[in-house]
């Protein structure tokens, strides 16, 4: 298998929504670990990039640009017996399992029980945000009010992506369709209308540096 990084970063406060609330404290909150560290599931960002390539086959079609994409080729087909080729791993914050050891560590320490807690370390990544629906008369509405958490602006995960390698040019026609649903992919979560969930995505080489668009795309769109 071929091995991938993919980088996401929050460019403002993102709900990757665990689809639960924390009782009547929160209405909505985000995906976490044990130790309060955040990070998005493989089958979340799995779902996102599939939109995004889709997106990007129905813009080449209506410009009449054709190029080896197939975002169902790539991600696969619901229903299928056979398993897509690309393979997707939890993205989690830089530098995780050395982070989660240390704080694993802290928090085993009794010593640092007031200093290290999963509550302090949410609210190292998060901010609680609240809105409410407001009425005709611009009063308040009642039992309107929603807690939510977001992951803060500037935090940046890394995962991997794994492409299965055969003699045919299905490799080539995954990695450009994953490229390009990551260039198109710029919005993550819920209430992305209200200013939530705009992020950045990129797809690297083991050697950390950004696969680009294919020349021959850039030729298309600009004939």
């Amino acid at each position: 298998m071929k091995r991938y990084i993919l980088e996401v970063l929050t460019k403002s406060p993102t709900i990757s929504a665990s689809g639960e609330g924390f009782g009547a404290v929160l209405d909505t909150d985000i995906v976490y670990d044990d130790m309060g560290l955040p990070f998005i599931p493989a089958k979340r960002i799995k779902g996102c990039l599939r939109d995004s390539a889709q997106q990007i086959n129905e813009m080449l079609d209506q410009a009449g640009i054709i190029f080896p994409l197939d975002h169902e080729k790539t991600f696969g087909v619901t229903g299928s017996e056979k398993s897509a080729p690309v393979y997707f791993s939890n993205l989690t914050i830089l530098d995780y399992k050395k982070i989660k050891k240390w704080l694993e560590y802290f928090m085993d320490e009794n010593n640092y029980e007031g200093i290290v807690s999963r509550e302090k370390i949410l609210k190292t990544f998060t901010e609680i945000r609240k809105q409410t629906a407001i009425g005709h008369e611009n009063i308040a509405l009642k039992h309107s009010l929603r807690t939510t958490r977001a992951i803060k602006k500037g935090v940046k995960f890394s995962g991997n992506i794994y492409i299965e390698e055969d003699s045919t040019k299905n490799n080539d026609v995954c990695l450009n369709t994953l490229i390009l649903a990551c260039y198109n992919f710029r919005y993550m979560g819920t209430n992305r209308t209200r200013g939530f969930g705009e992020i950045s995505c990129c797809l690297k080489k083991n050697d950390g540096t950004c696969l680009q668009i294919s020349k021959e795309l850039e030729e298309r769109c600009m004939n």
